[in-house]
């Protein structure tokens, strides 16, 4: 009960400082929106926001963990934070930076779900999630991120979502040195169809995809296997 509560007080407090900092915005007090998310995140996780931005994802993971446990609240209410940034960035003309925060919130939001073994947080990542999809789209997205959109998908029974992701992650993985990577991608991709044919049609069908599409694209995995080992 205790450790509910402190998520969900995380949470809240995150919440009401980003309609803080939105308000602000929205009267065009940029500099004190700052500020005040600077202060936020410095006050409720130990973290400037420049060194957030310096940071990887791994290390803002340690960073957000103890003994080996990630505190889950704190991944939610940054990854609230970080998408305010990511806002105030986009609202200063800062399109670079702020695609920049939206992705690495993406990354830390879809790592903090993975660590959340018993789905007691589903929903509160499942929403921060598609949200920052819906901002940062596919371009750009790293091999890391996209691989764990696809299970994301999967995970969700948008089976139709995880394909595509599935078949962006090979284009973009195709060519140049990666061929081992691209390799794997194809050899989890298939691994995905084998579970996928082995499931009823209602459920595919919900997900977007039916039996016949599920086959027809494993069977093209598998040829692109083979073509590839030629």
């Amino acid at each position: 009960m205790y450790q509910r509560d402190y998520i969900l007080r995380m949470i809240e407090q995150a919440g009401v400082i980003v309609g803080r900092v939105m308000h602000l915005a929205r009267n065009k007090r940029m500099q004190e929106a700052i500020e005040l998310l600077q202060q936020a995140m410095k006050e409720m996780l130990g973290l400037g926001s420049k060194l957030i931005g310096a940071l990887s994802v791994k290390d803002l993971i340690a960073l957000l963990s103890k003994d080996g446990e990630l505190d889950s609240a704190k991944v939610l209410a940054l990854g609230d934070l970080m998408k305010a940034q990511s806002e105030l960035q986009r609202e200063g003309g800062e399109e670079a930076a702020a695609q920049r925060t939206a992705r690495k919130s993406l990354e830390l939001l879809l790592i903090g779900r993975e660590y959340d073994a018993r789905g007691e947080l589903r929903e509160e990542f499942n929403r921060r999630i598609q949200e920052a999809l819906d901002i940062t789209g596919r371009a750009g997205l790293n091999e890391g991120i996209l691989s764990r959109i696809v299970g994301y998908y999967e995970e969700q029974g948008s089976y139709a979502w995880a394909e595509d992701a599935l078949f962006y992650r090979l284009e973009v993985l195709q060519g140049g040195e990666r061929e081992l990577e691209w390799r794997a991608a194809v050899e989890e991709g298939i691994r995905m169809y084998e579970r996928w044919v082995l499931l009823e049609d209602t459920p595919l069908r919900a997900g977007g995809l039916s039996a016949e599409e599920a086959e027809e694209g494993l069977r093209t995995l598998r040829q692109l296997k083979i073509t590839q080992s030629q």
